[in-house]
C-alpha cells in the first residue's frame, strides 16, 4: 500500500490573526507539491505545522493513517525522524562543515564509521567536498543552503519539508538542487513539499500546485499550468 501524507481541515492562530484556516492536502509517495503564494500567506507555518514544530489549533495530520500531530513524547520523534525540514535561512552549527552532516546523523544513532563516510559522500554530492574543515559560520548564504540540503539529504528522509529551497543559490547551483531533488523523490518514493516564490522551480518540480493566499489553499494544480494563472496570484 503506497504511503501518503495528509493533513484536514488544519487551523493555526497567532493572537487574533488566522495565518492558517481550514487547510487540507494530501502528498503521496513519490510525487512532489509545491506550494506558492503573497507573503505572509502562512506558507512557512504549514510547514512547520505538518514536521510537528508547532502544533495546530485545529486539525489532524496523518501519516499511513496514523495521527502523529497527538503522539506522545515518545513517539514523536521516531516520526520526525522520517522528516527533513529545511527553512528558509537554515541554521549552521559552529562547527566544521563536516561535523554540521556527521553529528545529525551521529544524533539519530548512525555509527561513527558509517556517519563519516555518508558526510563525506553527500557533502561531495552537494559540491561542498572542499569545504569539509571550514566553520560552516564563514559560509555564505548559497553555500549554508548548500550545506544544509546535504545534512537533510543524508538522513535519507520519507518525508521532505524545504522553505525556499534555492532561494539564495547562484543560478546553475539552483537549477543542480532542483534537478537533485526530483530525482531524490522519484527514485526513493519520498513526500516532498516545497515552498517556492519561484515559478520556474514550481514547472520544473511541481506534481501538484497549491496558491495559498490569506492563510487559505485558493488554487490546485495537477501537472503543467499557466504561468500566467499564478501570477495572478502572488
Amino acid at each position: 500500500m503506497s504511503r501518503v501524507l495528509r493533513a484536514q481541515n488544519l487551523t493555526k492562530r497567532f493572537g487574533d490573526d488566522k495565518v492558517v484556516d481550514n487547510v487540507s492536502l494530501e502528498s503521496p509517495e513519490g510525487k512532489i507539491t509545491v506550494i506558492m503564494g503573497p507573503n505572509g500567506a502562512g506558507k512557512t507555518t504549514l510547514l512547520k505545522m505538518l514536521a510537528l514544530l508547532i502544533p495546530p489549533d485545529a486539525g489532524e495530520i496523518e501519516y499511513n493513517g496514523v495521527k502523529v500531530n497527538t503522539l506522545g513524547e515518545k513517539e514523536k520523534p521516531e516520526f520526525q525522524r522520517k522528516i527533513s525540514f529545511v527553512p528558509q535561512k537554515p541554521p549552521v552549527l559552529t562547527a566544521s562543515v563536516f561535523r554540521n552532516v556527521y553529528l545529525p546523523l551521529r544524533f539519530r544513532g548512525v555509527e561513527p564509521s558509517r556517519a563519516k563516510s555518508l558526510a563525506e559522500e553527500w557533502l561531495a554530492r552537494f559540491r561542498l567536498a572542499g569545504f569539509s574543515r571550514k566553520n560552516a559560520q564563514n559560509l555564505s548564504g548559497g553555500e549554508k543552503q548548500l550545506l544544509a540540503l546535504a545534512r537533510a539529504f543524508a538522513t535519507q528522509p520519507e518525508i521532505l519539508l524545504l522553505d525556499e529551497p534555492t532561494a539564495h543559490l547562484a543560478p546553475q547551483n539552483a537549477e543542480f538542487v532542483r534537478e537533485f531533488i526530483k530525482r531524490f523523490v522519484y527514485e526513493t518514493k519520498a513526500h516532498a513539499i516545497i515552498v517556492s516564490h519561484s515559478v520556474t522551480e514550481a514547472k520544473t518540480l511541481a506534481d501538484r500546485l497549491l496558491v495559498m493566499v490569506s492563510g487559505k489553499i485558493k488554487a490546485v494544480y495537477d501537472g503543467e499550468f499557466r504561468e500566467e494563472e499564478i501570477l495572478k496570484w502572488i
